[in-house]
């Protein structure tokens, strides 16, 4: 597997720390060596802007995920060959200067929500959504254990 850490914002934020979760998650869901995500840090400015494009709401949020295959929930990388290059499911989008405001309101430090942010971008590019109660149940629940693996605790 291969995560990608894209940093074109000025925060500090801990790199290594949001690899090993995004690196966790694909391992932790059936998802191996054979697999490339992307993770982008992006200041609010430019995460406005992929706001309104892709999901065409005004405003920086806190994560997007932009998925680049269609992934039924748990149903991990199938088949192929090892030779094959690796499958890119997509980008996870991060604006850490609003994550900080919203760690601040939520009562949460700055490295857990940043970890939340990956965890739950990168659980959204594996199909999980929480569109529903049942869904956001089985996706909160995901979340805590691929966040407890680094000992951060979820909001």
């Amino acid at each position: 597997m291969s995560v990608q850490i894209i940093d074109e914002q000025d925060s500090l934020v801990d790199l290594g720390l949001l690899g090993r979760l995004a690196g966790g998650v694909l391992a932790g869901e059936g998802y191996g060596r054979r697999c490339l995500v992307d993770v982008t840090l992006v200041a609010e400015e430019r995460m406005a802007e992929m706001n309104l494009r892709h999901r065409g709401n005004k405003g920086a949020t806190d994560v997007l995920a932009l998925p680049l295959q269609v992934i039924e929930p748990g149903e991990g990388v199938r088949g192929g060959e090892e030779s094959a290059p690796p499958l890119h499911l997509g980008d996870v989008v991060i604006a850490p200067d609003y994550v900080s405001r919203q760690a601040a309101r939520e009562g949460t430090g700055f490295s857990e929500e940043m970890g939340l942010m990956v965890v739950h971008g990168v659980l959204h590019l594996l199909g999980y959504t929480h569109d529903s109660d049942r869904d956001a149940e089985v996706m909160e629940r995901r979340e805590r254990r691929h966040l407890a693996r680094e000992g951060l605790r979820p909001r």
